[in-house]
Formats: C-alpha cells, structure tokens, sequence
C-alpha cells in the first residue's frame, strides 16, 4: 500500500507512474558530455598546435577530438619528439602510423609541413634564404623575407624517407635531400 495516496485512490495511479515515483529518475546527460571534460592545462599548448593548425582532424573525431589528441600524446610522451620544427612532422608521422591512417589524406599532411617551414622560417639563421620539405608527392616551399619572390619549384629527387627536407641556399638552390631527425 502507498501511504503517499488516499485509501482507494491507488487504483486511480497507473502502475508505470508508481514505479516513477519508487525509482530515482536517472539523470539525462547530453550527447555530447565529453564537452564537459576538460584538458589539463598544461596540455591546451599542445591541443592547439594540432588543432589550431589543422580544425580538420577534429572530423576524424567529433566534437573535440579528445581520443585523437589523448592518442597522439601518449605516442609523444612515448617518442619525446623534439619541440622544434620538426613537432609538426612528427605529428604527420604518428597520424600515418595511427588508427586514423585510413581516413588520412594529402590535405592535414600538407598543412602541417606547412607549419614546418613556417616554423624553420621563423627560428633559422642561418644562410639559407628557404626550405622544400617533402612526403611522398608533396612538396612544400618556403623562403625567408624578400627571397619568396624568386622562389620557384626545382625539379626535386624522388624522397628517401618518409619525409624529407633541404635548406635553399638560394632561390632555386635544391641540392639534395635530408633526413627529417
């Protein structure tokens, strides 16, 4: 017997409504609840030079790319890429090596050997006046100040590596390719 209703009026509550008011409701957790989880701090820098550089990988795992980022940081502490120009390379390395090969294509490869050169651009002094970076058949220049206006293709080598690099002495300066360390 309910105490909560008037003798008699139990018959007048459905069944599925008594079981309601027996059980606690369940809370209704939104489908995205992983929005709720958040980064430690120390790890944002990291999230955004993959993110930032490159919002099409969050695709590969919506809506924040946390099991992508959560991956490729535990290949990175494993693997202690250097934090130089080459960062961007090796994440390359690890999203071709990863579970998301397969939905992997020239584009996010191509932005972050963009960002490569962009970083060797930035940090380089020596007297190179650009970078080619390569992967299989993309290739990816970039000169240093008013050197980016002579800056022309050459005919390059077929790679060695996976990815391969060579300073440009001059604007059309390709003289081999190096080992990306």
């Amino acid at each position: 017997m309910n105490h909560h209703l008037p003798a008699g009026a139990s018959r007048l509550v459905s069944k599925a409504s008594r079981r309601l008011r027996a059980e606690p409701l369940r809370p209704e957790y939104p489908s995205n609840a992983r929005c709720f989880v958040h980064l430690d701090a120390r790890l944002l820098p990291y999230w955004h030079t993959v993110f930032d550089i490159c919002p099409a990988l969050l695709k590969l795992d919506p809506p924040e790319g946390l099991n992508l980022f959560r991956s490729f940081m535990t290949w990175a502490y494993h693997n202690q890429p250097p934090q130089d120009w080459t960062w961007h390379l090796n994440v390359c390395r690890w999203l071709l090596g990863s579970a998301y090969r397969g939905q992997i294509d020239e584009e996010p490869i191509e932005t972050f050997m963009a960002a490569a050169a962009a970083c060797w651009i930035n940090t380089d002094d020596s007297q190179a006046q650009g970078v080619v970076l390569g992967w299989q058949g993309v290739r990816v220049f970039d000169c240093k100040g008013s050197a980016h206006a002579g800056c022309e293709a050459p005919a390059l080598a077929p790679l060695p590596w996976d990815f391969a690099w060579c300073p440009l002495m001059s604007p059309k300066g390709f003289s081999a390719w190096l080992p990306v360390p």
